[in-house]
């Protein structure tokens, strides 16, 4: 009877130690397997449908052309028009919402810091759905019943045409998004300024040195790793602009708003050519991947 019961004691403990040993994998696995399958897979497959032509009737095979959809791309005039105004969106609009952000959370930070009420009124924007965002200015754009021209015409200036008009279209695409995401370098920001040490700023202060000098000699090194982040974030989302894009002008008028997402869109469902499709979306992911390390290493967040 004693031996037969050391053999399940035996046993139980083997298994303890099994599961132990390996406990951090068996935690690890499920994520493991989500990112699998909802990053890696569809990344293969990206990459597998890029170097075919395929077909919209779905009888026909995928016929494989190598690095034809690539090349496409330099040849490719709607295609630069895209990369053209991706490009141009996304250097202003992150250019204006990290100075509108650090100037709101330096505000807030040193002169109204009491006031939680305005600090969550900041943050609205960003917690709006995007789409819900592209309808709203939509309607404040709309020429005849829009907000905004009512302001115009009110104050005797002449009204626009705001996102259909040539010379306005990106513009008036900057502001929304400027209008959304601006609380979210505002928020990084803030809670990167919370969390600075005061004791640089006293021995600044016995030393004579202005205010404007503690920013650009404290403030900014110490915000350093919070400003790339931020700044990281909001230029890898620009790159993927859509929603308000397709909602406030379909990439018109002229092509003036057409970005690199849109054009994914239109050639993958309104040319059905999903393969070329999935090669501009591999560049999109290289630029991404080639700006992310550059951008990270010239802050020094990565050896």
């Amino acid at each position: 009877m004693k031996g037969t019961s050391a053999a399940p004691l035996e046993i139980g403990g083997w298994f303890e130690q099994w599961a132990e040993r390996r406990l951090r994998y068996l935690m690890l696995a499920p994520a493991v397997l989500i990112l699998l399958a909802l990053t890696i897979f569809p990344s293969l497959y990206m990459f597998y449908a890029a170097v075919h032509r395929i077909s919209p009737n779905p009888d026909l095979p995928w016929q494989f052309v190598g690095a034809a959809n690539f090349t496409r791309l330099l040849s490719d005039g709607q295609f630069q028009v895209a990369l053209r105004n991706t490009a141009i969106f996304t250097v202003v609009a992150v250019s204006v919402e990290f100075l509108f952000g650090l100037g709101l959370a330096l505000l807030l930070d040193k002169y109204i810091r009491r006031l939680t009420f305005l600090k969550t009124v900041l943050m609205v924007p960003m917690m709006l759905p995007p789409i819900a965002v592209a309808i709203t200015w939509k309607l404040i754009y709309e020429p005849q019943f829009g907000v905004l021209n009512e302001i115009m015409f009110r104050l005797g200036l002449p009204t626009q045409a705001w996102a259909g008009d040539v010379d306005l279209a990106m513009f008036s695409i900057i502001v929304a998004d400027v209008w959304q995401w601006t609380p979210f370098i505002f928020l990084l920001m803030l809670a990167g300024l919370a969390s600075l040490p005061i004791e640089p700023y006293e021995a600044a202060e016995l030393d004579g040195a202005s205010s404007w000098r503690q920013f650009w000699d404290l403030t900014i090194p110490f915000l350093k790793p919070v400003i790339a982040i931020a700044l990281l974030l909001r230029v890898m989302d620009a790159l993927r602009l859509f929603d308000l894009v397709f909602i406030l002008t379909g990439g018109g008028p002229a092509d003036r708003t057409k970005v690199l997402s849109l054009y994914i869109y239109q050639v993958a469902y309104r040319f059905a050519d999903p393969g070329y499709a999935a090669a501009i979306s591999l560049f999109v992911l290289l630029v991404t991947i080639v700006l992310s390390t550059w951008f990270m290493k010239r802050m020094r967040l990565v050896e």
